[in-house]
């Protein structure tokens, strides 16, 4: 079905979720995505967590709307078909450390002066020159070193946020990166370099917040305590609440629906700027109001007081939470491989498109002759590239 991208071609060398991540995102908006996989059983995500079939829930989520083909770029012969996908294609993006795919042949100088018009998009750990560049990389490095882990500080030390959470915001920025570079390339029909450093993506997410204390350098400064500092869950009498009183109004609100008027008026509290000075007495007032209550007593009395409140769901209780139900936000398909799979609605719609289905994630080089054909490769030449094992 068409979307907002129908039409534009790229060419996936990627694993993990940095690089799928972001195509995916580009699939859901119509994009065709190829796949390029290893002869030697391609994205090691296949195999990672949950899994049936030798497929993964993660890579199912993550490589939905996309053909799969397993090429040796070690050899001469798999680079020619790499040449040859490229020149139909919008779109080149490679997530491996810096100068890997150079030295296969295909660096970005080298693909400029054959294919001008092409995209070439580079998604690594951090970047292609400083003392980090050529370090591996995994999710947890980039979030001890942007800041993610030093913000979850608690009394037993930094900790890290249980989800891949860096290398889905380098996605959205890889993502966000290809469609401006698309914008640009319609108007000087000429393609460029976009490189993507994991950890530069995920300073530059986390500086608005995050990283407030260091926005501001002049010695007459004010620094109050990071907001941050009230993203706190309270313990109810049978479960757990988020309930959030941003405003002055709304502390109020919430000191007369839970029967403690008279911490409205302590001059502690009284203003946003006070209870950010007393924070570590601001949350336990506020722990033990909420904790004279149920769950469910919390959420009706606050939300009839316009306090944002909501319950803390496992994620096994997201999909049947009433509005996620009401507004389809997760649905259920059926996968030729793995059987029955959730899957979320993309967070954009678009009023003009026709929503993307995606199609299911691939198998392992499930489309290898199926792209060889498009892409001008005879019977005979499928069939030599087979034997020689230049494809899978």
């Amino acid at each position: 079905m068409a979307g907002p991208l129908d039409g534009v071609k790229i060419i996936e060398l990627g694993q993990m979720i940095a690089v799928p991540g972001a195509t995916y995102i580009l699939a859901t908006q119509g994009a065709e995505i190829i796949k390029v996989e290893n002869t030697t059983g391609g994205d090691d995500l296949r195999m990672y967590g949950s899994r049936k079939n030798s497929m993964s829930g993660w890579f199912a989520n993550a490589n939905a709307g996309k053909r799969s083909i397993g090429i040796d770029l070690m050899s001469e012969e798999g680079k020619q078909v790499l040449w040859r996908l490229l020149k139909r294609s919008d779109i080149f993006i490679q997530g491996f450390r810096p100068g890997a795919v150079d030295r296969l042949g295909f660096s970005y100088a080298e693909v400029h002066s054959h294919l001008p018009e092409l995209i070439y998009v580079s998604s690594s750990g951090f970047g292609s020159s400083g003392p980090y560049s050529e370090r591996p990389v995994y999710d947890p490095v980039i979030q001890a070193l942007s800041g993610w882990a030093g913000a979850q500080t608690t009394n037993e030390g930094p900790t890290l946020i249980r989800g891949m959470v860096a290398d889905k915001v380098a996605a959205l920025t890889t993502a966000q990166a290809i469609t401006a570079a698309l914008f640009r390339r319609n108007t000087t029909n000429e393609g460029q370099h976009v490189e993507i450093s994991m950890f530069e993506a995920n300073i530059a997410f986390n500086w608005p917040d995050v990283m407030m204390h260091e926005t501001l350098l002049d010695s007459d400064a004010l620094h109050l305590p990071n907001l941050l500092g009230s993203y706190q869950l309270f313990a109810t009498q049978d479960g757990w609440v988020s309930v959030t009183a941003g405003t002055d109004k709304q502390w109020d609100a919430v000191c007369v629906v839970l029967n403690r008027p008279d911490l409205a008026g302590d001059a502690r509290f009284s203003t946003a700027s006070n209870r950010s000075k007393n924070f570590t007495d601001w949350y336990e007032a506020f722990a033990q109001m909420v904790l004279a209550y149920t769950s469910e007593e919390v959420l009706k009395r606050c939300l009839e007081a316009d306090v944002p409140a909501v319950p803390v769901l496992d994620p096994s209780e997201v999909s049947d939470d009433s509005h996620v139900i009401a507004r389809e936000a997760v649905m259920e398909v059926t996968h030729p491989i793995i059987g029955k799979m959730r899957v979320p609605r993309q967070g954009a719609s678009f009023s003009s498109e026709i929503e993307v289905e995606p199609s299911p994630a691939p198998a392992y080089a499930e489309h290898t002759d199926q792209i060889l054909s498009e892409a001008g490769f005879g019977s005979e030449e499928i069939s030599g590239l087979r034997n020689s094992n230049t494809v899978v």
